[in-house]
């Protein structure tokens, strides 16, 4: 298992890699998987528009954000942003 921190410093656990897809776990049973393409979608948003706003928000979804992308586009809650945008900026 390895440790990260979201934008907002919060800790959570996560096991995996982006380049093969991460697991973040919460409070048990629930966990969150985060597919390799969804980590390249978060990419390739950051590369094409920075800067770029996050937009974590479910509701509502932030207006030209990342997370707006994922849901209107991928069908991702917004939230992975919190878990992916740290880990790509290491």
């Amino acid at each position: 298992m390895s440790f990260g921190k979201t934008v907002m410093g919060k800790s959570f656990e996560y096991e995996g890699t982006l380049a093969t897809g991460i697991t973040v776990f919460f409070k048990p049973p629930q966990r969150k998987k985060i597919t390799p393409e969804i980590v390249q979608v978060v990419r390739n948003e950051i590369t094409k528009r920075s800067p770029v706003l996050m937009g974590a928000n479910r509701s509502p979804l932030v207006a030209d954000s990342v997370g707006e992308t994922l849901a209107l586009k991928h069908n991702e809650t917004p939230q992975v942003t919190s878990y992916v945008l740290p880990l790509v900026s290491d």
